[in-house]
């Protein structure tokens, strides 16, 4: 096969793309894929999905098939594998797609060569500025697929600048498309007390959400520390900690110094609309190690309603705006958090204006169709030069 995409006019069946990424479990990478795949069909794009499995793989790809995907699986294997390449040119003269669409590194090494070896044109999205991307080998694999990719697609202005800093692909060819959502599924139910059940909240306290994997440099220690200077002003806080990871044993030895009940680690929550409608807030404490792309799980707070409480790291302030949708504060600074905590705790009226200022912008910035649309925008583009 040539596989080489004919201009849009000339093709008789949809747009084809071949979605190819890595799959350990469920992040804010497979949860923007849940969203986008799916609605994609509505604009003229055919979908199928490779997953390169690993672990939890399951959690994505069962839900994604759920959602009418066709989804293939290749075994991840190590970092360099021969065989996930074999694997995925199966996959691409199957499907025949007019584009190969990549997501992580593991699948740009591997997916730009096998779409380049298949002659067919590549996209490569760029979900995160990790470290690795600076050091030997990481740094020449992303610049070989950078290179191979038609296109490259940064989720946000911070990590197209990174893109641009670390000269990892053309800077004419990055395209930046945010995250989005789909605002109106994430409102939350007029009467919230069935749900706040389910999570253990009672009536008259307020409930303080984060929802992610629980690693180092995502600020659960940070949150921790403030917790512990402001406790005795926040008798009625519950805070919930959902995610699962390596942390997870010393955080449980932390959260016992505070007041019983006061913090409760909820293990993987499949369910995180229900988790956000029960809370109040939510807070989004990433440190600048961590490398964050985007912070979606602010995003999905802000549909909910839900003001947030995020350090001013990376794409962050992107996305939360100070004192419009949340407080945005300097990060490690466990004074000014203690006091951000006490100030939106004690305060339902700033609670409600910064959760409709969050629910407006993110049906003003970030919805899921005009993320849809631009993303078929740099397909359609690269359709129309070949």
């Amino acid at each position: 096969m040539t596989g080489a995409a004919l201009p849009v006019a000339a093709v008789e069946r949809p747009l084809r793309v071949l979605h190819v990424q890595k799959v350990a479990g469920i992040g804010g990478a497979e949860r923007h894929l849940l969203s986008l795949l799916p609605r994609l069909h509505d604009h003229g794009v055919e979908v199928r999905m490779v997953a390169l499995t690993a672990r939890e793989a399951h959690r994505f790809v069962a839900p994604l098939r759920a959602a009418g995907v066709p989804v293939g699986t290749i075994p991840a294997g190590p970092d360099v594998n021969p065989l996930v390449v074999r694997g995925l040119l199966r996959q691409i003269e199957a499907f025949r797609p007019d584009i190969v669409h990549t997501h992580l590194i593991h699948a740009d090494t591997h997916g730009q060569v096998a779409a380049r070896l298949a002659g067919v044109p590549g996209v490569s999205s760029i979900h995160g500025t990790h470290r690795f991307y600076t050091r030997l080998p990481y740094r020449s694999a992303a610049r070989v697929a950078g290179h191979f990719a038609r296109r490259t697609i940064a989720i946000s202005e911070h990590v197209g600048r990174f893109l641009r800093a670390g000269r990892l692909t053309p800077p004419e060819r990055i395209r930046v498309v945010p995250y989005g959502i789909d605002v109106d599924a994430w409102m939350p139910p007029r009467d919230r007390t069935e749900v706040r059940v389910r999570f253990d909240v009672g009536p008259g306290q307020v409930a303080l959400g984060f929802a992610s994997r629980l690693i180092r440099h995502k600020g659960h220690d940070f949150l921790l520390r403030a917790l512990e200077c402001a406790h005795e002003q926040l008798p009625h806080l519950r805070v919930l900690l959902a995610g699962d990871g390596p942390l997870r044993g010393e955080l449980e030895a932390r959260a016992a110094r505070l007041p019983a009940g006061m913090v409760r680690l909820l293990g993987f929550v499949d369910d995180v609309r229900a988790l956000m409608h029960a809370c109040d807030a939510v807070a989004f404490l990433t440190m600048p190690e961590l490398s964050e792309g985007f912070g979606l799980a602010a995003l999905e707070a802000m549909a909910a309603g839900c003001p947030v409480i995020a350090t001013a790291v990376g794409p962050l302030p992107e996305i939360v705006v100070d004192g419009e949708t949340g407080i945005v504060g300097r990060p490690g600074e466990v004074t000014d958090l203690a006091e951000a905590l006490v100030r939106v705790a004690s305060d339902a009226e700033l609670r409600e204006r910064l959760g409709r200022g969050g629910r407006r912008r993110a049906e003003r910035e970030f919805g899921l169709d005009r993320m849809v649309e631009r993303t078929v925008a740099v397909y359609r583009e690269m359709a129309g030069e070949c």
